[in-house]
């Protein structure tokens, strides 16, 4: 049937006859409360960004329009609000959450899709990798929870997706992120010991997001799950032997399948002996229901039914070992040219119960499934990622010792420790004191990001696979193409402080701000721009020419607004920033003008 003939029918009625749907009666789920919710649209989730000095003032606002914290969310940060995704009851509430949103006082989530940073949950001052990380929802998750002197290495392989976490990280004036281009197969490495945690939120079919691809419904089939099941273990397990021991790792997907749940944990159980899986305390997730991994699971054939376990012909056309569950491998290991460890797959049928599975209808969210893993450090008394391990130790009498490589060449991607000089004209001109930050230049921008980029990584010796070591002074093998965040651009021989910056630079600035009253700035929005003559006559005279920030207090707080003071002093701010102004003075703003 073709995906017109699917958009032309009832989708309750097309989704029941579908493999998904057999899938589901597979895996013992009540398919009609799973098709009546998993046909139907999700609900608006969000969550608030924790850091900003007005998150009152927005909280204030999602209460207006019927929002609530999720009980699960950590420091009531994940919401809900009443109404299905995308559809805000009128023009003004859907414009006021655009608002939010773009400014970064918010990101647009689905529930289900924050669940596994939860579960990780990484913490202030760790380093934490994020194999899989565009469009950036999780890797900013993780950012706001290791604030301020953690950082995360989010990577992405793809140029497209790039794209979306620059601009998440802007959008949310993110400083601890650093952004790499590596296949997450052949991830570089970092300095030892290695990752404090990792998340693996892996490529999947999506075959739990039937609530937002209704594509889902007729694309997905059991064989494309297995298409993808080697790069899901192969991606997982090169992001395990980064992970320094005592870390953990959380592996996740979108999926329904358990060849691309189950199935991989157990194969990296079986290639990892170091890993171990580790309950998830579901006492951290109050009111959110989970279920139990599944400890065995049936082949099924394109039409996603049971394959009999004495089908031999079926089962040999198309399935691999891997695939099966452990009772299956067991049952059919006669058949294949593997040996099978009988008590090692008996010890991994029973720790599957250890991964959580979120089903749609027991909470009304999209499906989700996490696994959390840990490197034992008993396994490595090293102490360092197991990446760092040679496989050929040298004899100690050989007088083998690593040779420190080169630096690698640059690149228009090349990232440089700033120079003190330029660091310190940025200080001085905003008044900065804060010692707790590192300083990088690329081209025309100044970027800060936490002292931890320096110190772990970007000034320590990095060991390739031979055991010799790259120098300090580089992220090489990394591909960094961002580190932290652009917080100044030089322009007419000065430093100027750019918006996406404010909110992470606004406690740290003391000076190049000018104090306006809440009546000047409105006057402001409405189109003033005085002379500079005109403006000191009024009020308290300008002291410099250039950019500079305007200071304003609100209700909600301090409000620091870009300007620029020439000829005459303006705003320096596109419509979103100065409706948000607008929202806050109680001003009409876009959204009101549309519904006259």
């Amino acid at each position: 049937m073709s995906r017109n003939e699917w958009q032309e029918q009832d989708l309750l009625l097309v989704a029941q006859d579908t493999p998904l749907a057999n899938l589901a009666q597979n895996l013992g789920y009540d398919v009609k409360s799973w098709l009546d919710s998993a046909t139907t649209s999700l609900p608006e989730t969000l969550r608030i960004t924790r850091s900003r000095d007005d998150r009152e003032w927005t909280e204030t606002l999602l209460r207006e329009l019927g929002g609530e914290p999720l009980s699960w969310g950590k420091e009531a940060c994940a919401w809900q609000m009443p109404f299905a995704r995308g559809q805000a009851p009128d023009k003004r509430s859907k414009y006021v959450l655009s608002l939010l949103h773009d400014s970064g006082r918010i990101t647009r989530q689905e529930a289900a899709s924050m669940l596994p940073v939860v579960v990780l949950d990484p913490q202030p001052g760790q380093l934490i990798l994020d194999l899989c990380a565009a469009p950036g929802s999780k890797a900013t998750q993780i950012a706001e929870a290791i604030a301020p002197s953690g950082v995360v290495v989010a990577n992405e392989p793809i140029s497209g997706r790039v794209n979306m976490l620059v601009s998440n990280r802007g959008r949310l004036s993110t400083t601890n992120m650093l952004i790499n281009q590596q296949d997450g197969r052949h991830i570089g490495r970092i300095p030892p010991p290695g990752y404090d945690g990792i998340v693996a939120d892996v490529p999947c079919t999506g075959s739990a997001t039937t609530r937002k691809n209704r594509n889902v419904w007729w694309k997905w089939s059991p064989k494309e799950s297995r298409t993808l099941f080697r790069l899901q273990v192969e991606i997982s397990q090169r992001g395990a032997s980064l992970l320094r021991p005592g870390g953990k790792l959380v592996y996740s997907t979108c999926s329904l399948d358990p060849c691309e749940n189950e199935a991989v944990v157990a194969q990296l159980l079986r290639k990892l002996p170091y890993l171990e899986l580790i309950d998830i305390d579901e006492s951290r997730l109050p009111g959110l229901k989970l279920r139990q991994g599944l400890a065995d699971w049936d082949a099924l054939d394109e039409n996603a039914q049971t394959i009999a376990r004495g089908d031999e012909v079926a089962r040999t056309t198309f399935l691999q070992p891997a695939h099966m569950s452990p009772a299956a491998r067991l049952h059919w290991q006669s058949s294949f040219d593997e040996e099978i460890d009988e008590s090692e797959e008996l010890r991994i049928q029973n720790e599957l119960s250890k991964c959580r599975r979120l089903i749609h209808h027991d909470n009304d969210t999209g499906g989700f499934f996490v696994a959390l893993f840990r490197h034992r450090p008993e396994a490595t008394p090293e102490g360092i990622a197991k990446s760092f391990i040679r496989n050929r130790k040298p004899s100690l009498h050989s007088g083998w010792e690593p040779l420190v490589l080169d630096h690698p060449q640059t690149t228009r991607h090349t990232i440089y420790a700033a120079d003190a000089e330029t660091i310190n004209e940025a200080k001085t001109r905003y008044g900065l004191t804060a010692e707790d930050l590192s300083w990088w230049s690329r081209g025309k921008r100044l970027n800060i990001a936490p002292k931890m980029v320096e110190e772990r990584i970007f000034n320590q010796k990095c060991p390739n696979k031979r055991g010799n070591l790259w120098p300090e002074g580089t992220f090489h093998p990394l591909k960094l193409i961002h580190v932290g965040l652009p917080a100044f651009t030089k322009k007419r021989d000065a430093w100027r402080s750019r918006q996406e910056a404010v909110p992470a630079l606004q406690a740290l600035i003391t000076e190049s701000k000018q104090s306006i009253a809440p009546d000047t700035l409105r006057r402001m929005l409405r189109g003033w721009a005085p002379l500079v003559e005109d403006y000191n006559a009024e009020f308290e005279p300008l002291e410099f020419e250039g950019p500079l920030l305007l200071s304003c207090q609100l209700s909600s707080g301090e409000n620091l607004i870009s300007a620029w003071a020439g000829a005459r002093l303006t705003l320096m701010l596109d419509e979103k920033a100065r409706d948000i102004l607008r929202l806050k003075l109680g001003m009409p703003f876009q959204a009101d003008d549309e519904e006259e």
